[in-house]
């Protein structure tokens, strides 16, 4: 018989890192301790994380981490309580069910749910639970260097593909960017200017902090422009490529702004700011991952070109380079009677709790 734990005691640690290393592998980056702790919040107080636990005669067979956070949906200014679904595994040999076990248990406790990058068999057991599914969520590329992306271009692509998506700046005296530490001064906006966040995590300093700064693998740079309460951010990386050719290519994890005139000039200001910092920092390529076609439009504007559904054109995974059609795929369920949004209109992105995740720990802290 498989008990199920609600949460998961980092006392029993190996037990853990044993499960992990035998059903993902043993230099995936949830192995480590110190980015699980981060992952699941474990708390310092009690040791708990957040991860419900099957267990089988004292053996660890199954797990569903999960994050609470609280989520605009529909009503700006007025957060509803959500979780956040990461890291959903059973062993081969355990009884069948348990996953479902492992949902069902979590679906009772929460009535707004929402996952990335699902499985293969992930994808088609929640949309049998009744959430909703897809498939993809919008991928666009900007090109710096055109000599450098030729080597990392899929094998299905040809080089003028490259030619749609050359990084165009609009101002010809661009502000240059100051990477900031967020506060309470800085940093506390009001969300009812902000329409494209109406669906999606709620933005605030806890979550930036802990999503960000905390990050125990990845440097990410924060990028303000406008007053505290109506700022405009981008939220970026740069990430060194290996594989068959090395390059640097720079990751745009997160990017909002007011909805007012002002607040898009801000917002393709700041973006424009970004893109030629990467530029002159070497970077080949750029690219942003994101569900808002408001949002996405500020990068569309600069040059970008959205990825097709049915091939790539640049790489996705860099650390070594793949050529694989890989797409970031996102389902929810939501409360019934309830909002039930397009996916163009929420705010889904490459960042959204494990989406832009280290492939595996890098021996020297990148940080």
């Amino acid at each position: 018989m498989v008990d199920i734990i609600d949460y998961f005691p980092m006392e029993r640690w190996e037990q853990m890192r044993l499960f992990l290393s035998e059903c993902y592998r043993l230099d995936h980056a949830i192995c480590d301790r110190k980015f699980f702790e981060w992952q699941f919040q474990a708390d310092p107080s009690d040791g708990n994380a957040s991860v419900l636990c099957g267990w089988e005669n004292d053996r660890l067979v199954g797990i569903l981490g999960y994050l609470p956070f609280s989520v605009h949906w529909g009503e700006l200014g007025n957060p509803y309580p959500a979780v956040w679904l990461l890291y959903w595994m059973v062993r081969k040999e355990t009884q069948r069910g348990l996953g479902w076990l492992l949902t069902k248990r979590i679906q009772e406790k929460y009535t707004l749910l929402l996952t990335v990058n699902a499985s293969e068999l992930g994808g088609p057991f929640f949309k049998k639970l009744g959430w909703a599914f897809f498939p993809r969520v919008a991928r666009y590329t900007c090109v710096f260097d055109k000599k450098q992306c030729v080597p990392l271009l899929f094998p299905s692509a040809i080089e003028s593909d490259l030619d749609k998506m050359i990084f165009r700046p609009i101002f010809p005296d661009p502000d240059s960017i100051t990477e900031v530490a967020l506060n309470k001064e800085n940093y506390h906006p009001d969300w009812k200017l902000y329409s494209g966040l109406s669906f999606g995590t709620v933005r605030s300093l806890s979550y930036l902090t802990w999503r960000y700064f905390k990050h125990p693998v990845f440097k990410y740079y924060v990028i303000l422009k406008g007053e505290a309460q109506r700022p405009a951010v981008c939220i970026y990386r740069i990430e060194k490529a290996f594989g068959i050719y090395d390059a640097l290519v720079g990751r745009i994890v997160d990017f909002f702004h007011p909805d007012d005139k002002q607040g898009k000039t801000d917002g393709l200001i700041l973006m424009q700011g970004v893109l030629q910092y990467l530029k002159n920092k070497g970077c080949s390529y750029v690219d942003f991952i994101c569900s808002n076609r408001t949002y996405s439009q500020t990068f569309l504007d600069l040059g970008a070109d959205e990825e097709p559904n049915d091939r790539q054109i640049l790489p996705v995974r860099i650390t070594p380079i793949q050529h694989t059609l890989r797409h970031q795929n996102f389902a929810f369920l939501a409360p019934q009677g309830g909002h039930f949004p397009v996916l163009e209109n929420m705010h889904i992105t490459k960042s959204d709790i494990d989406g832009d995740g280290p492939a595996l720990i890098p021996k020297n802290d990148s940080r």
